[in-house]
């Protein structure tokens, strides 16, 4: 039998939107409700479905990207429901600080851009000339949003799936203008609009995001990515690299930041409430290592070589704290999307979980 939970937020389970919080109240009140949906809380949402569906029974996990995260929780705060634990993309980052996280991350996203315009060095000289643009004069989306050079800069998630490079040089496509210089037309606007869009109909990921990486009193993020961002100099900003022939631009990856709530017209209500939860410094533990440690569950892990969201050394490092250990598949043969391109990745995790291969 298999049990497909949306997890709180998201989804039939009261998902979280720009009008569901407004109904709220303050941003104080809305910030105090949204600390209830991490990933401990999702642990237990799934140990109360586990106790009425499942008859008690143990659990075979699947966690792709958040959801590996999600699993690191269960068996922190509740491994006698696990019978196995499979991850896919999705061996957090345990006991890392959310700044050494956006350091490793940027430093991968430095070598995907490099990869991206290697492939399509025509985009160079496109994308700085749309930067450039949406520096002197940003322009308005139909939405109401606002497109500026910053948030044009974050199509660079898309770099991150298997058919992202094709998928982000096709829209950029769009962007040219026959005859010459010309308003950006309608239909890429839209066309960004709709590739960026999860930003707004699913909020909690905003407001959110970086909390996933806060275990435990003082671990605030401060808008970590926005900060670790601006210390590394000429290399990410934008500005310094507007002349023609210069370095490449560089596009940004799942990076959030605090000016979203002004560039996104359906997160500028939620800006205040996104503040209060970036500078939250009693975040309770969502990871146990003793319990890591201790654990008996058997596991299996697909990790991409060089993932750009979830960082190869530092799940090596999450896995060999895994008592009984974890199995490792590390391969650059798929990308953060491998379990959508390719489901049969999921029988070779579990025979790998069962000791029958052994990557």
């Amino acid at each position: 039998r298999v049990l497909l939970l949306d997890q709180r937020g998201t989804g039939r389970s009261t998902p979280v939107t720009s009008e569901s919080l407004s109904a709220i109240g303050s941003a104080e009140e809305q910030a105090a409700y949204l600390s209830h949906f991490r990933a401990d809380a999702i642990v237990r949402d799934c140990e109360a479905v586990r106790a009425s569906v499942a008859r008690a029974r143990k659990l075979t996990l699947l966690g792709q990207s958040f959801g590996g995260f999600c699993i690191l929780s269960y068996l922190s705060i509740a491994p006698e429901g696990v019978e196995r634990a499979l991850f896919t993309f999705g061996l957090a980052p345990v006991a890392v600080a959310v700044d050494d996280v956006y350091h490793a991350t940027f430093k991968r996203m430095e070598a995907r851009n490099a990869r991206f315009y290697a492939r399509y060095p025509e985009d160079v000289e496109l994308v700085r000339e749309i930067v450039s643009r949406l520096h002197r004069e940003p322009v308005p989306l139909p939405r109401g949003g606002t497109l500026t050079a910053r948030r044009f800069l974050q199509l660079g998630l898309l770099l991150g799936s298997a058919s992202g490079f094709e998928s982000l040089h096709d829209l950029l496509e769009l962007a040219r203008a026959p005859g010459g210089p010309a308003p950006l037309p309608q239909h890429f606007l839209l066309a960004v609009e709709q590739a960026q869009q999860g930003f707004e109909t699913n909020p909690i990921y905003w407001l959110l995001h970086e909390a996933i990486y806060c275990d435990g009193d003082g671990s605030a993020s401060a808008w970590a990515a926005e900060r670790v961002q601006a210390s590394l100099g000429d290399a990410w900003d934008y500005t310094t690299r507007l002349d023609l022939d210069g370095p490449p631009v560089q596009l940004t990856g799942e990076m959030v930041y605090s000016w979203m709530g002004e560039d996104y017209a359906w997160l500028r209500p939620l800006a205040a409430a996104a503040d209060i939860l970036a500078h939250k410094t009693d975040w309770g533990h969502i990871y146990s290592r003793k319990a890591l440690n201790d654990g008996s569950v058997p596991c299996a892990a697909l990790v991409s070589y060089d993932d750009i969201y979830v960082e190869r050394a530092f799940s090596e490092q999450t896995a060999s704290m895994i008592g009984g250990g974890c199995r490792m598949w590390i391969t650059n043969e798929f990308q953060h999307s491998g379990l959508r391109d390719d489901p049969s990745v999921f029988d070779k995790l579990v025979a790998m979980s069962k000791g029958e291969v052994e990557y």
